[in-house]
């Protein structure tokens, strides 16, 4: 966990859900300095799953696979296991799937650095971040941060290396948990929100405030994706990061 967040040149993942491989790398290209960490989920990854599985075998472009597992023990093991490659850093399942579903995929990241592949840092992902009052009680849940709280427990204590969490979510967390926890953060908006299409994060925070709460990782989409200046966008997110001093 330590040297993951050692790891990292920046505290931002860039999350690639766009419809192109070939517009995904000219983004990335066209920025600097590089995201410490991009995010590739189903929506790229079905389209272009040849092409990515041969990226991941010759990159050192450190990737964030976002595929939110949540099956039976056995099907999320072998899932992570046939990850190819060694450019995969952080993988994610749903807290939801339980003590066995999340010790699966513990375990079959360890036999993954067993064999040399490395071990990519297993982070469960709480209550999803569209999800507001009135759709978590159709869902029987009665309070967010108390889910939050509740599966957050149950995810660390089955051996997940961290939680994936609103912003709104990150200050219960750091003091329920601490510091040891690798916390993750989707829902990060410049304070211009409304020019983002469709939103449907709630709980959403600026780069600086949701640092300030306790995130490691920023994972920021269209922001930047949907930006008539992508670069310069990045830019500005870039700014609103001050390094921590060098000890």
């Amino acid at each position: 966990m330590n040297s993951f967040r050692k790891s990292l040149t920046n505290p931002f993942c860039l999350a690639l859900d766009m419809k192109s491989w070939e517009g995904a790398l000219r983004l990335l290209s066209r920025l600097t300095p590089k995201p410490a960490i991009v995010k590739i989920g189903p929506l790229l990854y079905l389209r272009e799953s040849g092409r990515i599985e041969e990226w991941f075998i010759r990159t050192d472009q450190p990737v964030f696979l976002d595929f939110k597992w949540h099956d039976i023990p056995n099907t999320v093991a072998g899932s992570v296991e046939a990850i190819p490659g060694s450019c995969v850093k952080l993988l994610t399942v749903h807290a939801q799937g339980g003590k066995k579903m999340i010790r699966a995929a513990r375990d079959a990241a360890d036999s993954r650095d067993a064999s040399g592949k490395g071990r990519p840092l297993v982070l469960a992902v709480t209550v999803l971040t569209h999800l507001d009052g009135p759709q978590l009680a159709e869902l029987g849940i009665q309070g967010r941060q108390d889910a939050v709280r509740r599966l957050g427990t149950l995810a660390l204590e089955s051996g997940a290396d961290g939680l994936v969490m609103s912003p709104g979510d990150l200050a219960m967390a750091r003091k329920e948990w601490g510091r040891e926890p690798l916390v993750v953060t989707p829902g990060i908006r410049f304070p211009e929100r409304n020019r983002v299409q469709n939103d449907d994060q709630i709980l959403a925070e600026s780069p600086e405030n949701a640092l300030q709460k306790g995130s490691d990782l920023l994972v920021v989409g269209r922001p930047i994706l949907e930006s008539p200046d992508p670069p310069t966008s990045w830019s500005r997110l870039l700014f609103s990061w001050t390094p921590p001093p060098e000890t």
